[in-house]
């Protein structure tokens, strides 16, 4: 290492010391805005008259931006260093919430690209902290108090959204806003994140390249890579549109059903951690459970209108699919690339749920505007069939 040095890394941080509470909180209100944003945003935009078209392209903004800029994220936080990094976002961040409180739903495709800047380089930021600041019997448990953090707003983010989106007076989303710009700042006061900058590992886009098509002789990351994609896709149409389509056809309570789909992720990536795969093999049969989930998940969504009440256990099977399938593709990832070009792939397999998460707004959006949401959550079913059917196919890779 060279560059600062400090005391940080002498000092006995444990995985529930004040000091690591104090990241996790800060990860807490960093998402949280997010969480409360992904869905004050679509309902803002339809009420402005903007067409489902161009919703669901401004909500894949984020993501398509996400995805470009991750594989290069861990050079510039190994050059700069974690804490150095991790001021300049949260400004970022601050900035960017700051712009939607000044200008509004006008500001909205400036406000989602920033928002994708940001959101690349975070969670690599925290995640490489928090590995240099634990010992490395305690980093696991570190890594899920963080994973933990990082969930939690999807519990109370959209139900804070939907309360918010049903005042009368907008001066209470602008509050709650601007506390969730300043907030995260002071908590980075005194934050124990590394501040030594690392040997870099750098890589050209040549080398990326060239590393991406070795890759793909490798029949593993090639289906567990259309697996993600295709998966994140109906992931993010459910993120962008399932809040609209609710409150236009009045399907029950949008507040509680998001709770109930964040309840079952959060439990269920509690409950069910020992279950994802963990050996470097592929399981296809878990795997298509997974998207079976979803695919009853989207179907009942398409008959909402249809099952009143019962469209609630639509959000159990989606928050089942949602919290299982990102864990365990890219469980199988990280044991399937070479370890030699490990630090150019990582960032490009993770960036394929980033890929999958915008096009499935994208592309849903346009979807929905030519036909019906009903129509969208069908062929949200037929790409998890589609998914279903390569994993079937080519079950007996390693």
């Amino acid at each position: 290492m060279t560059g600062k040095n400090s005391s940080l890394m002498n000092r006995p941080f444990t995985p529930l010391s004040v000091a690591m509470l104090q990241l996790y909180v800060l990860s807490m209100l960093f998402f949280t805005a997010s969480s409360i944003l992904t869905i004050i945003f679509p309902l803002q935009a339809e009420k402005s008259g903007i067409s489902e078209g161009e919703i669901g392209f401004i909500m894949g903004i984020t993501m398509f931006v996400c995805m470009v800029l991750r594989p290069w994220a861990g050079q510039m936080i190994a050059k700069y260093s974690v804490k150095v990094m991790m001021k300049w976002l949260l400004v970022g961040h601050a900035v960017t919430l700051t712009l939607y409180v000044l200008f509004g739903i006008d500001s909205i495709y400036v406000v989602r690209l920033l928002q994708g800047v940001v959101l690349a380089f975070f969670s690599m930021s925290m995640q490489l902290g928090i590995s240099d600041m634990l010992k490395n019997e305690d980093r696991g448990q570190g890594m899920a108090m963080y994973t933990l953090s990082t969930v939690m707003p999807s519990l109370y983010g959209p139900v804070v959204a939907i309360l918010l989106w049903q005042q009368l007076n907008g001066n209470y989303l602008i509050g709650c806003i601007i506390l969730l710009a300043i907030l995260p700042l002071l908590l980075l006061i005194g934050a124990p994140l590394p501040q030594q900058q690392k040997i870099l590992v750098s890589f050209s886009f040549r080398e990326l390249l060239s590393a991406v098509k070795q890759s793909t002789s490798n029949k593993g990351l090639v289906i567990a890579s259309m697996t993600i994609i295709l998966g994140s896709t109906i992931i993010g149409a459910i993120s962008t549109f399932l809040p609209l389509y609710m409150l236009k056809f009045n399907l029950g309570n949008i507040a509680v059903y998001l709770f109930i789909q964040a309840l079952v992720v959060v439990g269920s990536r509690f409950i069910l951690r020992k279950q994802i795969p963990s050996d470097g093999h592929w399981h296809p049969y878990f795997i298509v459970l997974v998207l079976l989930s979803s695919t009853i998940g989207t179907t009942m969504l398409a008959f909402g209108e249809q099952l009143g009440n019962f469209i609630y256990l639509s959000a159990i099977f989606n928050g089942l699919a949602s919290a299982m399938l990102y864990p365990t593709i890219m469980t199988y990832i990280s044991f399937a690339i070479p370890e030699k070009k490990k630090h150019i792939l990582l960032g490009v397999f993770l960036a394929t749920y980033d890929l999958g998460f915008s096009a499935g707004s994208l592309a849903m959006g346009i979807v929905v505007q030519l036909s019906s949401y009903a129509m969208m959550f069908i062929v949200c079913s037929f790409v998890a069939l589609i998914a279903i059917g390569a994993v079937m196919l080519k079950r007996n890779i390693r």
